[in-house]
């Protein structure tokens, strides 16, 4: 388990260019041109979603079990109306909602991600922020999208301008016990600043925690994303920097040790940031207006 003894290893590179069955896909690093995207499914055929949302770069980026099957350009929310950054869990579909803020306006293939009007949703791409909150899609990616995701699913919408690879990692165990609740859409968030950890299940908190942070973890800056996958393994999506001995650097209580023991599953994510969980934990008071 993380909190436990983590000494992060990595054992494989980040994902290559080119997928299963010679696929070929661009680079991650090549820039995406407004309403432009890539989608290769046939990459990794199933296992758990998790989006992942680059402001600065207007880019998101879709994993599946962890592996890498497309990227879109996008747009987010324009000055005076700005995206909140953070861990969200998607808690509303609808193939073809209508806004109630914006005179009806169509949003097709909405995935809802605060109840304050925050989504994912097919809209106009112009390669610049210029929506009212939500993160606008190219029509084929949302559509695509979602078609994979489901209610509970994770979304990470980032301040970093670094877009993330994949790599595998060892040395993070959480056991093979699982509670009733173990199939519940799951979400950790720690933070590093606050010394406090939250748990989330199907989008409302289930466990408050504080954590004790030392060492080289208590001058981190940035934030590290893992995904525990459908080979249970945990995967590791890359922020600004890299962890070599958490399990040195972060101790828990025993209850917060006994409920990850008890819930994590495949397709629970976490999160170690240095930002408040107050602004990165999926909260949105920082939002002025929605779609």
């Amino acid at each position: 388990m993380i909190i436990r003894s983590l000494t992060v290893a990595i054992l494989a590179a980040a994902v290559s260019a080119c997928g299963p069955g010679g696929v070929s896909v661009p680079s991650i690093f090549s820039g995406l041109k407004p309403q432009q995207y890539t989608w290769y499914p046939q990459r990794s055929v199933s296992g758990p979603v998790l989006v992942f949302v680059s402001i600065p770069r207007q880019e998101a980026v879709v994993y599946r079990n962890g592996v890498r099957i497309g990227r879109a350009a996008c747009s987010t929310g324009k000055p005076g109306h700005g995206t909140p950054t953070g861990v969200f869990q998607i808690l509303q579909k609808d193939i073809d909602h209508h806004s109630k803020t914006y005179g009806n306006a169509p949003m097709p293939y909405m995935e809802r991600l605060t109840w304050d009007g925050v989504a994912l949703h097919t809209g106009f791409n112009p390669g610049q922020p210029a929506s009212h909150g939500c993160v606008r899609l190219p029509d084929g990616f949302a559509k695509e999208l979602f078609k994979i995701t489901r209610v509970g699913g994770t979304v990470i919408i980032s301040s970093s301008a670094k877009i993330p690879t994949m790599t595998l990692v060892d040395g993070i165990g959480v056991g093979s016990a699982a509670g009733v609740s173990a199939t519940a859409p799951t979400s950790v968030v720690v933070s590093t600043t606050e010394r406090r950890a939250v748990i989330y299940q199907n989008g409302k908190k289930a466990g408050d925690y504080p954590v004790v942070v030392s060492g080289s973890l208590s001058r981190f800056k940035g934030e590290e994303v893992f995904l525990y996958a459908g080979d249970n393994r945990w995967h590791t999506i890359e922020g600004g920097d890299s962890f070599q001995s958490l399990g040195n650097d972060l101790r828990a209580p025993e209850a917060m040790r006994a409920k990850m023991h008890a819930i994590v599953h495949s397709g629970t994510t976490m999160v170690v940031t240095s930002e408040p969980i107050s602004v990165r934990g999926g909260r949105s008071r920082d939002v002025i207006g929605g779609e």
